[in-house]
C-alpha cells in the first residue's frame, strides 16, 4: 500500500492559490487496488464526478460519522483516500461546478459529541484537493437534493428537526446559490414538501419522490429556471424514499427503496412515461448515483441488517438500454 504526505511547505503554497479564506490542507493519503469496493463501507454519503473520476464524502458506517474523501477512478479501479479531510457528516449534498470545485451542502454533522444541522458549505478543490468555505446555507437541512445550473447551485427541500418539540419538518424551500457572487437567494418553493432527490435534463431541475413526512412520496415535479416556476408530472408507478436518481442519455433512473431495497425504475423524457427497470440491482437504501463515460455506477447504501455497504454497482450502456426496454 502506497503513502505520501504533502510537505507543510507545498500544502501552504496550495492554500494560498485558493480565492476564500477559510482553508484546509490536504491530509496523509493512500492508494488501493482490488477489488473494485469502497475502502470503507458507508450509507448516507455524498457523490459527485467531475467527467474523469468520481468522489464519494462522507456518510457513516455503524456508529461512526466519516470525515474522509474516497477518490474512484473508474478506468484502473484503484481507490484513494484522504482522511480526516471534511467535516464528519451524512444525508448531505455534493455538487460539482464544472470548473474544478465540489461542493458540499446540508446534513448533520457529527463534532465534539454535538449533532448539527449543518449550514457551513465546504468547496473541495479537484486539483490541489483542498477544502474551502464559502456562504454558509442560509436554511440547512438534511437529505436535501442539490444539483448544478447555469453557474448556480439549487438546493431542494429536505427535513429539519424543530429542537423545542422533537418533530421533523420537511421544506419546500429553494434555495440558490450563485458561484459567482457567493451569495444566496430563494427560488420558488417546491408544490411539495419533502425530502427528495433530484437531476438536471436540458436546462431543467426534476425533483423525483422522497419522503413528506407521512411516507414515501410518487411526486415528480419539475422547476424552470428561465421561467421561474415549477410544474407538476407524471407521478411515479409507486412511492420512493431512501433512493438515489441519476441521467443516462435521455432516461432518468431510479435506485432503491426504503422498503424494497431492490426497486428501480426509468422515466423516458420524450415520453414522460415511467417503467419498471429490470436492473440486477442489489438491495440497498441511502446510497448514491452518478453517471460517467455512458455508466451508471450505485455507491454504498444500506440494509436493515447492514449500517454501511462497500459496493460499487457498474451498469453499462448495454445493461441500461435492455433494462430501459
Amino acid at each position: 500500500m502506497l503513502y505520501r504526505k504533502l510537505t507543510h511547505g507545498a500544502a501552504t503554497a496550495l492554500c494560498m492559490l485558493l480565492v476564500t479564506a477559510c482553508s484546509r490542507t490536504t491530509p496523509t493519503e493512500f492508494t488501493t487496488q482490488l477489488p473494485f469496493k469502497l475502502e470503507t463501507a458507508r450509507f448516507g454519503e455524498a457523490v459527485a464526478n467531475d467527467g474523469d473520476t468520481i468522489y464519494v464524502f462522507g456518510g457513516s458506517h455503524g456508529g461512526k460519522w466519516l470525515n474522509d474523501v474516497e477518490i474512484i477512478d473508474p478506468d484502473t479501479q484503484n481507490i484513494q483516500v484522504l482522511h480526516d479531510h471534511i467535516i464528519p457528516r451524512r444525508y448531505f449534498s455534493a455538487v460539482y461546478d464544472g470548473a474544478g470545485k465540489i461542493y458540499l451542502i446540508g446534513g448533520i454533522s457529527h463534532q465534539n459529541d454535538t449533532y448539527t444541522y449543518e449550514s457551513r458549505v465546504e468547496v473541495f478543490d479537484t486539483q490541489s484537493r483542498t477544502i474551502t468555505e464559502v456562504a454558509p446555507l442560509p436554511y440547512p437541512t438534511r437529505m436535501n437534493a442539490a444539483v448544478y445550473l447555469n453557474e448556480k447551485i439549487y438546493v431542494l427541500g429536505g427535513g429539519h428537526r424543530d429542537w423545542e418539540t422533537g418533530n421533523m419538518t420537511q421544506s419546500s424551500l429553494v434555495a440558490v446559490y450563485d458561484t459567482n457572487t457567493n451569495s444566496w437567494s430563494l427560488a420558488p418553493p417546491m408544490p411539495t414538501a419533502r425530502e427528495t432527490t433530484a437531476v438536471t435534463y436540458q436546462g431543467q431541475i426534476y425533483a423525483v419522490g422522497g419522503y413528506d413526512g407521512k411516507g414515501a412520496s410518487t411526486v415528480v415535479e419539475r422547476f424552470d429556471p428561465a421561467a421561474n416556476q415549477w410544474e407538476t408530472l407524471t407521478p411515479l408507478p409507486r412511492p420512493l424514499s431512501a433512493h438515489s436518481t441519476t441521467v443516462w442519455q435521455d432516461q432518468l433512473f431510479t435506485f432503491g427503496h426504503y422498503t424494497d431495497l431492490s426497486a428501480s425504475f426509468v422515466l423516458d423524457f420524450n415520453t414522460q412515461k415511467w417503467t419498471p427497470a429490470s436492473l440486477p440491482l442489489k438491495e440497498g437504501r441511502h446510497h448514491q448515483a452518478t453517471t460517467l463515460d455512458d455508466k451508471v455506477y450505485v455507491i454504498g447504501g444500506s440494509t436493515p441488517d447492514n449500517a454501511g455497504l462497500d459496493m460499487i454497482q457498474v451498469f453499462d450502456a448495454a445493461t441500461l438500454s435492455q433494462a430501459a426496454e
